[in-house]
């Protein structure tokens, strides 16, 4: 049994080494299997994503948002009063009431700041990473399918004790 979880474990740490080696192209395959680990891991990818990428994926889902922030990422956005003209011009239907709570926050101009493409994917990597500390994969592992450091491990383990 162990030996099965070992196997699966080291599966899902191969692909998560290709799905997080850069970002994937518009409407590729690694896209469509980025949007699938970002469903199966709903909670702690929302939880890390910066707000306004966490609510339009709320309301239009991930594959939405990947569209969204491919044409809109990293720039100021017009946001106009009603939530059924923002649906028209960026294709995310938003509630009303939802959407009221999202305009609060535009600047003077009726302008809000979007993520980039790169802030959003390395946030959904941030949540892969500690999806992989909670599956309790070994440090050596995460620092070679992440790329990233021992030190960087700690701290993300000391910043999140629940892992």
């Amino acid at each position: 049994m162990a030996n099965v979880e070992t196997e699966e474990r080291q599966e899902n740490l191969e692909e998560w080494f290709e799905l997080f080696s850069g970002l994937p192209l518009r409407h590729s395959e690694r896209e469509t299997r980025l949007i699938s680990f970002c469903e199966k891991n709903r909670v702690s990818i929302m939880s890390v994503m910066p707000w306004i990428a966490s609510e339009f994926a709320e309301h239009g889902g991930f594959s939405g948002l990947f569209h969204f922030i491919h044409l809109h990422g990293g720039r100021k956005i017009y946001m106009p009063k009603e939530a059924g003209k923002f649906y028209q011009i960026y294709g995310i239907n938003i509630p009303q009431n939802k959407y009221n709570r999202i305009y609060k926050k535009i600047d003077s101009s009726g302008y809000l700041d979007t993520p980039s493409n790169w802030g959003v994917f390395i946030a959904i990597r941030r949540a892969a990473m500690q999806v992989a500390m909670k599956e309790d994969i070994p440090a050596k592992l995460l620092t070679q399918t992440f790329g990233i450091t021992m030190r960087s491990i700690r701290l993300i383990k000391s910043r999140n004790a629940c892992l």
